[in-house]
């Protein structure tokens, strides 16, 4: 958050509200005009920041995916609180905060795509990067799938499996995931 003059400003009240629940939560810039709004699900947002001395300002519609990881910054304008400043643009999502490359991919896109025993498994070998050493002929199941896929040279052991955002990998020493949903479950996923 910064003031017309380009300044940080602290102690802005930030809320993120999901427009599919209604649900509210708030944040407090730091010192230097930073928050962080951490762990949101998938869905479209609406944020709000508010500061003594300076217009209400919110953004709308903002469209969050499987791992999207976005900048919200506003500048605020002097003014009392009953003037609100509000920005309706679409903005292109642009990963500004590190070096990673990836895309989106939604469920309807992965239930139209060719793949062999409709696994998860077989799902991992079409992301680039993916060394497939699966067999032949897969299982129809989502639990008779075949992990043996390394990414970028790693060994298959390597591999960490997310879930909505909590690890589904078996750390005890058999390998493997242990929740392996059908492909035809996901909503969405980066790749």
């Amino acid at each position: 958050m910064t003031d017309p003059s380009g300044a940080a400003v602290p102690n802005v009240h930030i809320t993120v509200t999901d427009l599919d629940t209604n649900q509210a939560n708030t944040f407090v810039t730091n010192g230097v005009g930073q928050y962080v709004a951490p762990e949101l699900p998938i869905g479209h947002y609406t944020v709000k920041a508010e500061a003594t001395n300076f217009q209400l300002a919110n953004q709308q519609n903002i469209s969050l995916g499987v791992g999207d990881r976005r900048r919200i910054d506003f500048q605020l304008k002097v003014g009392n609180a009953q003037q609100t400043v509000t920005v309706e643009a679409n903005t292109v999502a642009v990963q500004s905060d590190s070096g990673e490359q990836s895309y989106l991919i939604n469920g309807q896109q992965v239930t139209q795509l060719s793949t062999n025993g409709r696994t998860m498994d077989t799902l991992e070998t079409l992301r680039p990067g993916a060394s497939s050493r699966q067999q032949d002929c897969q299982v129809p199941t989502s639990a008779g799938g075949d992990a043996n896929v390394s990414f970028n040279g790693l060994r298959e052991g390597d591999n960490l499996w997310l879930i909505d955002g909590g690890e589904a990998s078996d750390r005890g020493g058999a390998g493997g995931s242990d929740v392996m949903p059908s492909i035809d479950a996901l909503a969405e996923f980066r790749a």
